[in-house]
């Protein structure tokens, strides 16, 4: 990860140029390390900027979605309640083959958790529809997984493959579009219930 001093540094310069509000960005934001500082350490670093109003950060790895983070959340005035934590499948099968290294229930309980510690939280996911081998029951257990979690948004996205990528070496894109854009509506009514 960044050097932390050198982001403080940076949030500081935002900060004297008018700027009260910052977004960390990272694939697996939340995982961030440097040294023994962990991300719920940055956070707190950063709240203590003045001028700074306002801190979120997208996107979050559910697996390293630890309670010190959860209680950085809830307890640093400037962090906004809100967690952006892409889950991409409600089924173990789909998620296995994403190489995603979490499951439903683990994903659940984290979800859980988080509303345990952070009163209030908000927490919005990120879906892919026509995954590889994708079944109807795969994704009626998304489906599901969006009922339970409530969701206050999701992003979702028709999978297609990207050259390069381990995906699109290994698994064929074999759900027809029109498969996909039904399930894309489908799970954008359920978001919406």
């Amino acid at each position: 990860g960044r050097d932390p001093d050198e982001l403080c540094e940076e949030v500081r310069r935002l900060s004297g140029q008018g700027v009260v509000e910052i977004t960390l960005v990272g694939q697996t934001v939340n995982s961030y390390r440097h040294g023994t500082l962990r991300f719920a350490d940055l956070l707190a670093r950063l709240d203590a900027i003045a001028g700074i109003e306002r801190i979120k950060f997208v996107s979050s790895f559910p697996n390293d979605m630890t309670d010190d983070l959860l209680q950085a959340v809830r307890d640093l005035p400037k962090v906004a309640p809100w967690l952006h934590v892409p889950a991409q499948s409600g089924s173990d099968t789909v998620l296995a083959r994403m190489k995603r290294h979490y499951t439903v229930a683990s994903f659940l309980e984290m979800v859980a958790r988080a509303r345990e510690t952070v009163p209030g939280v908000s927490i919005s996911g990120d879906f892919i529809v026509g995954f590889s081998g994708e079944t109807d029951e795969d994704f009626q257990a998304t489906c599901d997984l969006v009922r339970a979690a409530k969701f206050k948004s999701s992003f979702i996205y028709q999978y297609s493959t990207r050259p390069g990528t381990k995906a699109h070496a290994d698994l064929p894109d074999d759900v027809p579009l029109d498969v996909k854009k039904f399930r894309n509506n489908e799970l954008l009514a359920v978001q919406s219930e």
